[in-house]
């Protein structure tokens, strides 16, 4: 009889155990179902540029999730931060939770653009170069082919810079084996890569490089016909201004077919401010976009202007036109615009 009891109290105990292994196992796997929908949520919030939603279910996130959830909730939470110490720590976070992993890699990889834009390239190129990441994203390639060349390490910035093969960042690393190239005193096959790309009219910086080719060349009609494409078609690039620099230079006074043009001003504001206002016609990833927009408002109104900015390390081009010192101006300005060329605008702040 008391070895009856004895089985009887350990199957209980067996009964209450699996029991409760089963809650918590049910538990959990309600908890990460919820995190996901969490996360799901935050994809979402972000896609749709509402980041103040986003940072909310983020915050939770951090808090109570693990693994993969917690390292991808890390992440996005890190590039929705204003400052860049903050943003560094969550990628080291995300890092420690499981190092290796393609969260853990693509972490690294935004902490190394960080030390790029900060101007600490062998920091940068360090980073990149002793992990996988260029095994696993070309925008990792194109960054250790960019740090490398910036401390001179031209031969190892070749092999990143040769894995980029397609989209927009083939022509960003087809540009800079060309400076690789220069950098190496191979100035013939840098100058073959620039009239390559320079061609295609994509890049200025590619068509003023090819000038200064043709130029060290002997081809001063050349060189002038280039520096020329690039005020006729970059207006509003610092190449624009260097071009009109160049022409200056390498023109002669006294032949009136060499006249330099000038590079297109603003006719209807105050010189830039400190601080004020500005108004904004469209924001494009494209440059092409911007051009056509600007050249149709440029018809009527020649003072406007492309602005290009880097936001989360991808060039944004902005349509703006004036500077004003009030928003009742910069808005009064923006009417008359929008009632002669049809065109939305928003109001934005300087700088």
């Amino acid at each position: 009889m008391a070895v009856t009891s004895l089985r009887w109290r350990r199957f209980n105990a067996l009964v209450v155990f699996f029991s409760l292994a089963v809650v918590v196992a049910g538990s959990v796997s309600v908890r990460a179902q919820s995190d996901e929908r969490r996360l799901e949520r935050a994809r979402d919030a972000i896609a749709s540029q509402r980041y103040e939603s986003a940072i909310e279910e983020l915050k939770r996130l951090v808090r109570r999730a693990r693994g993969e959830t917690l390292q991808e909730s890390l992440f996005l939470f890190a590039g929705l931060q204003r400052e860049g110490s903050d943003a560094q720590r969550m990628y080291r976070d995300a890092i420690d939770v499981e190092p290796g992993s393609e969260w853990a890699l693509r972490s690294q990889l935004e902490l190394a653009k960080v030390e790029y834009a900060l101007g600490n390239y062998g920091r940068s190129y360090r980073m990149l170069s002793s992990s996988r990441g260029c095994e696993i994203s070309e925008e990792a390639c194109l960054f250790e082919g960019l740090a490398a060349i910036h401390v001179g390490r031209y031969e190892e910035a070749r092999r990143p810079l040769t894995r980029i093969r397609r989209g927009k960042l083939r022509t960003w690393a087809y540009l800079s084996l060309a400076e690789v190239a220069a950098g190496m005193d191979r100035h013939e096959e840098a100058c073959r890569r620039y009239e390559s790309l320079a061609g295609t009219m994509i890049s200025p910086t590619a068509v003023y490089r090819h000038g200064e080719c043709l130029e060290d060349a002997g081809d001063t009609r050349g060189a002038v016909d280039e520096f020329r494409s690039i005020i006729a078609n970059f207006p509003d690039t610092p190449e624009a201004v260097l071009a009109s620099e160049k022409l200056q230079r390498i023109t002669s006074p006294a032949r009136a077919d060499f006249s330099p043009p000038e590079v297109a001003t603003t006719t209807d504001s105050e010189p830039p401010l400190e601080r004020g206002f500005t108004i904004q016609f469209g924001s494009f990833r494209d440059r092409a976009n911007a051009i056509k927009l600007s050249a149709k408002i440029k018809r009527v109104f020649p003072g406007v202007r492309i602005d290009s900015e880097l936001v989360r390390y991808r060039e944004h081009h902005r349509v703006r036109y004036g500077y004003y010192r009030t928003r009742e101006e910069a808005e009064a300005k923006a009417e008359d615009i929008s009632r002669e060329m049809n065109e939305d605008y928003a109001i934005m702040s300087i700088p």
